[in-house]
C-alpha cells in the first residue's frame, strides 16, 4: 500500500507532463495503473506513437489517432464515462510546422474538462538514458499543473555518448565538456537545471524523477542531490528497476505538493 500511495501523489487534475529520459514511459504506466484503480478520470497523451501502442496492449486503455479536437474530446468523455482509459496520439502533429499542436490541444481539454487528469509523455529521447534541451522540442503546454522531469542516475559516472544520451553534443556544450567525459554529479546537475531543460516551463509542482538509483553507488545520488539542494522542487523521486521492477525506494519531499 505504501507504493500505490507513493505514485499516487503524482496525481492531480489538470496536466501532467512527463518528460527527460530513462524511464517516461515507465513513470506515465504507473500513473495511468494507479489512476484507473483509484477511478480517477485519466487521459493519456504520447509524442511517442510507439509507447503509446504499447499502453494500448492494457485492458483499460483505448487509443484514438486524430486532430480533430471534437472528435478527441468525445472520444475522452466516451471512455472516460465507460470507466476507461483514452490514449490520444497525433495523427500528423509531429510534423515541424504543427509541433504547437499537442501543447495548444492540451490546454483546450484541460480548459473545457479541468477535472481530467491528462498524462503527456512529453519528450523524445529514443529509450535512452539523459536528454539534452534541443531546438526542436516539443512545446510544453502553456498552463501546465505538474511536471515530473526524468533522468536515468546511471549516467553518473559513465561517458557521455550518443548511445546514452539525446542530443549528446548540446549536452557537451551545456556541461562544457568534450564528448566521452564523465558525467560527474556537477555536470549532471547543471544540465537538470538548464532553463531550457526538464522544467522548461511554467508550472505548479516539479517533480524531479530519479531511476537507476539501485544501479549507481549512493554517494554519487548524495553529491547530485547537494548540487540540485537550491533547484525549486517539490520532490525528489529515487526509483529502482525499470517498466515491471520500477520501485520507489525515497520520496523525498521539498515543498508542500
Amino acid at each position: 500500500m505504501a507504493e500505490d500511495k507513493r505514485w499516487l501523489r503524482f496525481l492531480q487534475p489538470g496536466i501532467t507532463a512527463i518528460v527527460g529520459a530513462g524511464g517516461k514511459t515507465t513513470v506515465l504506466e504507473r500513473l495511468v495503473t494507479y489512476g484507473h484503480g483509484a477511478n480517477l478520470p485519466i487521459v493519456v497523451t504520447s509524442t511517442v506513437t510507439a509507447d503509446t501502442e504499447r499502453l494500448g496492449n492494457a485492458e483499460q486503455i483505448d487509443i484514438i489517432r486524430t486532430d480533430d479536437r471534437n472528435e478527441l474530446e468525445a472520444f475522452c468523455a466516451e471512455k472516460i464515462e465507460a470507466r476507461r482509459v483514452p490514449a490520444w496520439i497525433p495523427g500528423d502533429a509531429g510534423l515541424p510546422e504543427r509541433k504547437a499542436f499537442l501543447a495548444e490541444t492540451l490546454d483546450y481539454l484541460r480548459g473545457r474538462h479541468p477535472a481530467w487528469y491528462n498524462l503527456a509523455e512529453a519528450d523524445v529521447a529514443h529509450h535512452k538514458w539523459l536528454k539534452a534541451p534541443l531546438a526542436d522540442d516539443i512545446p510544453l503546454p502553456q498552463h501546465c499543473n505538474m511536471i515530473i522531469g526524468v533522468v536515468n542516475l546511471q549516467m553518473l559516472g559513465s561517458p557521455l555518448t550518443e548511445e546514452r544520451v539525446a542530443g549528446a553534443e548540446q549536452a557537451a556544450l551545456i556541461m562544457n565538456r568534450p564528448m566521452g567525459a564523465v558525467v560527474t554529479p556537477a555536470l549532471l546537475a547543471k544540465l537538470i537545471r538548464h532553463p531550457r531543460g526538464l522544467f522548461r516551463s511554467e508550472t505548479e509542482r516539479r517533480v524531479l524523477f530519479c531511476s537507476g538509483y539501485n544501479a549507481v553507488q549512493h554517494r554519487m545520488t548524495e553529491a547530485l542531490l547537494d548540487d540540485l539542494e537550491d533547484l525549486e522542487l517539490d520532490a525528489i523521486v529515487l526509483a529502482d528497476g525499470y517498466r515491471e521492477t520500477c520501485t520507489i525506494r525515497q520520496y523525498i519531499s521539498r515543498g508542500t505538493g
